[in-house]
């Protein structure tokens, strides 16, 4: 196998249009970690971030200044780290470059004094590429850190694992909109695929304010599109 067809892991540093960027450029010693995209509809996208709790309400305060942010959300506070959900404009979106290019990102990533630093696993040199491209139309400016090709023997393993099912899990955001995802995440939390359930369509409609048959409705169209995900994992693993 020839490294032009070897898949590779590579540490990227990127400047672009981002919101975490606007606000570690101005707090120098402030560390936002991107934990996961959690939703999006056709004009946002919702990111999950993780920040120092000592810094949480000067974050908060700068992230609500810029304009392409749409929604702020404080998720959890801990003792020393905390989470918050961002909703911005969809433009400022890297997910569709990801998926077309069929790259995707190995491990949180992290901003720091304006720059993102990220960690990505791509099938091939030649797919790395096309997401750059992608990207720097849109205004990125990259530079590869570091590439490390993988052995065959990774390959086979990294293959099935993109082609199980995870990556599409990992951005289930594209598979679901974000009712279905706060109807899906609920269902769960609360034990409604529990045998036996510990909560009912009724229970779960009244905790979302909406009506048994729209809460029925979204959970079928959640399980719709991440039934034939678990699938091909599960064939997978075999």
């Amino acid at each position: 196998m020839s490294e032009k067809t070897q898949p590779l892991i590579v540490e990227l540093e990127q400047i672009h249009d981002c919101t975490s960027i606007a606000v570690t450029d101005k707090l120098k010693d402030v560390k936002i970690k991107w934990l996961a995209t959690i939703g999006q509809d056709e004009k946002t996208i919702t990111n999950l971030f993780e920040v120092d709790t000592s810094h949480l309400r000067t974050v908060v305060d700068l992230w609500k200044r810029q304009t392409k942010v749409k929604e702020v959300s404080i998720i959890l506070i801990g003792p020393h780290k905390s989470q918050l959900s961002i909703r911005q404009s969809k433009d400022l979106a890297t997910a569709p470059a990801l998926a077309k290019t069929k790259t995707m990102w190995i491990e949180p990533t992290y901003t720091e004094a304006g720059v993102d630093y990220v960690t990505m696993l791509a099938p091939n040199f030649k797919n790395l590429k096309d997401f750059m491209e992608l990207v720097k139309e849109h205004g990125y400016d990259l530079k590869i850190k570091s590439k490390r090709y993988l052995e065959p023997s990774q390959a086979v393993s990294l293959d099935s694992f993109r082609t199980s099912g995870f990556s599409k899990l990992k951005f289930a955001s594209e598979l679901l909109t974000d009712r279905q995802m706060e109807v899906f995440d609920l269902a769960c939390r609360y034990g409604y695929y529990e045998e036996p359930k510990k909560i009912s369509i009724e229970e779960l409609s009244q905790k979302l304010g909406i009506s048994p048959s729209t809460c029925a409705e979204l959970l079928r169209k959640a399980e719709k599109k991440l039934l034939p995900v678990l699938n091909d994992i599960l064939r997978v693993m075999r």
